[in-house]
């Protein structure tokens, strides 16, 4: 069951990176203050202790709680509103706007059509559906925001590197507004429980000629306000459809040769989503117990962790089978005995029909139609990429994603190459520059961001080459405790083509 705090998208924020914010939009000048989501008050009482005392301002939170906190430790002047600010009318524009606002996927919230509605009406303005509420928030704070009025949020930086993002990157170019933009290395964990790459966003209403791109390593920087790594963009060379953590890279770039897209390849695709692993998802004693038939039995792989060795083969799926692992999935379609349609039934007792997926396919217990990826790709990694090649019949779960060849190409002499291209370092090294980094230095890809990643032109590899990497494809396969020689060996047969 998730949490009251889980619910409300709640992350209190770090009292020093408050502070560092409030110095970012404090000014003398300023008659008005807003915080869209107050929390417990920490941006109000910092910019109190910088000497607004007697500004007029205005603070909202959905939690009564939160509001109680924040009004007892205020100053006076501030109005305390417990209401949804997203669905407010702000009178006076404010001068300043300081804010960590709630990070819940959209997808996520009850009666989300309202918000988009909204801002199409009130702002003629279009934010994808798979945004986090975040960017509501942020988005209707510049829109009210006051002639050289000063804004600040924390929000986590994910959506600078997706396809949904590139409406609000095009804003931000458009208007001129955004001044500086901090992003905190991925290994800093700011928020318990919250896995994300944080990132703080600097505006001033009025029109900028560059924005600030600083990269910060640890908390003593904010602290002390040095920073050792920053560089100056002109608005004119950002690109709203590239991944603007770009911008932040401050190593030089190796230039390399014979370079593809990933999708000239093969195409990446995500695994299976059940929409209710613990229904479908089987081990040999449910299957055995429940006497369920062979035809609703699919061979899926669906946890990471179960697979240990690089080139999957049907012997070690028989022993995750034998060890009670669920390499299994149901498809009630297929249902063809009273213990199959029983266990249709134990489903909808249980309410497995109603999640969001099942509840919007017919029937509710058929299974997404996927074929056998031959590569697999793990969602998640910190080091290095997980890459598994194949062998058997098992289709996967979301954990990874499936690679699959294009018609020219799907054949097992190219799945092996390619397979032993990607499991080396400077295969993973091209492929990170498309990665999206989340708290605590995890790295994530989704699908669009492999298949738009370059990889090397296979074609271009001689037939002597193939046949080296294909003769150690079949030393790996044979014993992977050869893994660490074998990858060297490939990597330097892989560089050859790419330096």
């Amino acid at each position: 069951m998730r949490t009251k705090k889980q619910e409300l998208g709640q992350f209190f924020t770090n009292p020093i990176i408050a502070d560092f914010m409030c110095d970012l939009v404090y000014h003398k000048s300023a008659q008005y203050v807003l915080d869209p989501a107050v929390g417990k008050g920490i941006f109000l009482t910092c910019l109190e202790k910088k000497g607004i005392h007697s500004i007029q301002g205005l603070a909202y939170d959905i939690d009564n709680e939160m509001i109680n906190i924040a009004n007892g430790i205020a100053n006076k002047n501030i109005e305390f509103k417990n209401e949804d600010y997203l669905l407010s009318e702000i009178k006076n524009k404010p001068d300043i706007i300081v804010c960590n606002p709630p990070y819940n996927k959209f997808q996520e919230i009850p009666d989300r059509n309202k918000y988009i509605e909204l801002f199409k009406e009130k702002y003629n303005f279009v934010i994808s559906g798979y945004s986090n509420l975040c960017i509501y928030f942020l988005m209707k704070s510049l829109f009210e925001l006051n002639e050289n009025g000063k804004c600040a949020y924390i929000i986590p930086f994910e959506f600078f590197n997706t396809g949904y993002g590139e409406r609000i990157k095009e804003f931000f170019i458009q208007s001129k507004f955004l001044k500086e933009i901090y992003i905190f290395d991925s290994k800093l964990s700011l928020f318990d429980d919250a896995l994300t790459t944080s990132c703080i966003l600097l505006f001033e209403k009025k029109e900028h000629k560059k924005v600030k791109f600083v990269l910060i390593n640890n908390i003593e920087e904010i602290k002390n306000k040095q920073f050792k790594k920053s560089k100056n963009y002109y608005y004119n060379e950002l690109n709203c459809k590239e991944k603007w953590s770009k911008y932040f890279s401050y190593n030089e770039k190796k230039s390399y040769n014979n370079l593809i897209e990933f999708s000239q390849i093969a195409k990446v695709k995500r695994g299976i989503a059940t929409g209710g692993n613990a229904f479908f998802t089987l081990s040999k004693e449910q299957i055995e117990n429940i006497g369920l038939s062979a035809n609703t039995l699919v061979k899926c792989i669906c946890k990471s962790p179960d697979i240990k060795k690089p080139i999957f083969q049907e012997s070690d799926f028989q022993k995750l089978y034998l060890s009670n692992k669920k390499v299994y999935i149901f498809n009630g379609k297929n249902a063809t005995n009273e213990y199959d349609f029983g266990y249709i039934n134990y489903g909808e007792t249980h309410n497995f029909d109603k999640s969001f997926l099942t509840s919007h396919r017919s029937p509710w217990y058929s299974l997404e139609n996927k074929d056998v990826a031959p590569i697999w790709i793990s969602v998640f990694n910190r080091s290095s990429l997980k890459v598994v090649r194949n062998e058997t019949e098992s289709k996967n779960l979301t954990t990874f994603h499936g690679v699959y060849l294009n018609d020219e190409f799907n054949n097992d002499k190219t799945a092996n190459i390619l397979f032993c291209y990607l499991l080396t370092p400077v295969s993973q090294c091209i492929l990170k520059t498309n990665k999206r980094e989340y708290g605590g230095g995890l790295e994530k890809f989704e699908p669009n961001d492999l298949n738009n990643a370059r990889i090397l032109n296979i074609n271009v590899i001689s037939n002597d080459d193939s046949v080296k990497i294909l003769s150690l494809y079949e030393k790996l396969k044979k014993n992977e405790q050869e893994y660490t020689e074998v990858v060297e060996a490939l990597n330097d047969i892989f560089c050859l083509y790419l330096m």
